[in-house]
């Protein structure tokens, strides 16, 4: 089962790479299968990213790569076309673009789980559960 990893980025120390990287690669480590937004983008615009003080989103396309948009196109493409579930990081009903996986995931029928950073225990989350998330942060 391949997964993807979902959670906020913009507004956050080097984009939340640090947090990104230490899940993905711990949940590899004991076997899964991992794909992470901080690990798609091309080195010069990872560099921006980890160079960023505070996330903004001025500094994450530091070369004209992409734009927010592009970056969460790109993704939300792999979430319908090529993945089979998501992991949500905590405070993923904060992003606008971990929401927006998120509901691609429950549209395609992918199971979601949530992940605790610091012992990589992952437990399902329903999807009407994830609805019900996205919905509070919308109203």
């Amino acid at each position: 089962m391949k997964y993807y990893l979902a959670g906020p980025m913009t507004g956050i120390p080097q984009f939340n790479y640090p947090l990104f990287r230490h899940v993905s690669t711990g949940l590899r480590r004991i076997g899964y299968d991992v794909y992470s937004p901080a690990e798609l983008d091309d080195p010069k615009t990872v560099a921006a990213a980890l160079a960023s003080p505070d996330g903004s989103a001025d500094d994450y396309d530091s070369e004209g790569k992409g734009t927010w948009g592009e970056f969460l196109a790109r993704d939300v493409k792999l979430i319908a076309d090529e993945l089979d579930a998501i992991i949500l990081l905590p405070n993923w009903e904060t992003s606008k673009g971990a929401r927006l996986e998120a509901f691609v995931s429950v549209m395609v029928d992918n199971p979601a789980w949530t992940v605790d950073i610091l012992t990589l225990n992952m437990r399902r989350i329903r999807p009407t559960t994830i609805m019900e998330k996205i919905s509070e942060s919308i109203l």
